[in-house]
């Protein structure tokens, strides 16, 4: 491969298996986050999250304890370099993909990870489906036009791709008039509580969680928390709709899991259910 990780002491769910379907990597950007930095530090917690759960999904049925994960590690990324990390993020994510045929899943990270993740998977996919309190679609924040909170602005002006957003609560003026001028479709947490979220058909599908779209009193360990917030129950309901209606979902980014204000790992043991839930969904399409 074009480019180089850091050995990790633990792979995801302490279970290794080269052949496995799903693909882990680490992607510890912390570059432009702003009130509470830290997303560096999750994809190892996430790791170690993972090897106290059982490897069970519950909304699959499936014990994944003989599939494993192939576990490439963490990217290495230059510090204070915006531009050069995104690059190095696109060119691993295209490499991975183009080796690992099955579901790769990327444990972030702020949430601009996904920005190089679509670049690097658009050829693959068609749609984009967004957990996020936030809409991320300003147009600059605090001076830069490429962050955490500008993403999806900048996927959407470079990008053709059907995007669906759930669980925001959370804009700007400029935000809402842009995400109506773009078609983009956004289920508000109200929509959720209400049971109001319909999930269409979709072909080939990049899901992105930003764990703030869960209620703080279940995801404490964000950079930027806002109540209220979807519960687990609503969210796997969700998950499990998408790769049901999906024709295949091809990659999983779980994003801004902060450790440095998390409490007792509860978020992080959140992320990690996550990547089990959505290896045992993908799994399930399988058999």
């Amino acid at each position: 491969m074009a480019w180089k990780t850091m050995l990790t002491t633990q792979v995801f769910g302490c279970v290794e298996n080269p052949s496995s379907p799903f693909a882990i990597i680490g992607v510890p950007l912390d570059h432009t986050s702003t009130y509470r930095p830290g997303t560096r530090f999750a994809p190892q917690r996430i790791r170690e999250a993972a090897c106290n759960l059982e490897l069970y999904s519950l909304t699959a049925n499936i014990v994944l304890e003989e599939v494993g994960f192939k576990d490439y590690g963490d990217l290495l990324l230059q510090p204070n370099n915006v531009e050069n990390a995104l690059g190095r993020i696109e060119l691993a994510l295209k490499n991975l993909l183009e080796e690992h045929r099955g579901l790769v899943i990327v444990l972030g990270g702020e949430h601009l990870v996904t920005y190089p993740g679509i670049r690097a998977s658009i050829s693959e996919i068609d749609t984009l489906i967004v957990f996020d309190a936030h809409l991320d679609m300003r147009d600059e924040y605090m001076g830069s036009r490429l962050n955490h909170a500008t993403f999806l602005r900048r996927v959407l002006e470079e990008q053709d791709i059907n995007v669906v957003h759930i669980g925001s609560r959370a804009y700007s003026k400029g935000e809402l008039e842009y995400a109506e001028r773009s078609g983009v479709k956004v289920y508000n947490i109200l929509d959720v509580y209400k049971g109001g979220v319909t999930i269409e058909q979709a072909n080939r599908v990049y899901v992105s969680v930003d764990v703030d779209v869960f209620d703080p009193s279940i995801a404490p360990g964000v950079g930027n928390p806002e109540p209220p917030g979807i519960t687990l129950p609503q969210f796997l309901d969700l998950l499990g709709r998408i790769f049901e209606s999906a024709e295949s979902v091809r990659m999983v980014d779980i994003v801004e899991v902060n450790p440095l204000v998390d409490h007792g790992d509860v978020t992080s043991v959140l992320a990690a259910k996550i990547g089990v839930e959505a290896s045992g969904l993908y799994y399930a399409k399988r058999i």
